[in-house]
């Protein structure tokens, strides 16, 4: 009865494991645009939301990714640090292809 129990257990634990790295990968194959920093002398700050809360910076040069979706004048796009999204002045970002 134990022996069982913790095979199921186990079943279980591997089967929600193997639901997160799908979900991840398929996070990860969204279509999207890539995108280069110009236009720019320090910084470009990415906010929270248009024209909201900096959350995160991007310099001259940087590459990053996004949507291709525009938000009036702003792109939705990564930052720098792991996980953080937010929105840059399209301005600023060259569409260089797309993912």
């Amino acid at each position: 009865m134990l022996t069982t129990r913790i095979a199921a257990f186990l079943v279980a634990v591997s089967l929600a494991a193997a639901g997160l790295v799908a979900t991840a990968a398929s996070a990860e194959a969204r279509p999207g645009c890539t995108y280069r920093v110009v236009r720019v002398k320090t910084r470009l700050n990415i906010r929270m939301e248009p024209r909201g809360r900096i959350v995160d910076k991007l310099y001259p040069g940087d590459r990053t990714w996004g949507s291709c979706k525009k938000h009036g004048k702003w792109r939705r796009v990564h930052g720098t640090e792991i996980g953080r999204r937010g929105f840059a002045f399209g301005r600023y970002l060259k569409k260089i292809g797309r993912r």
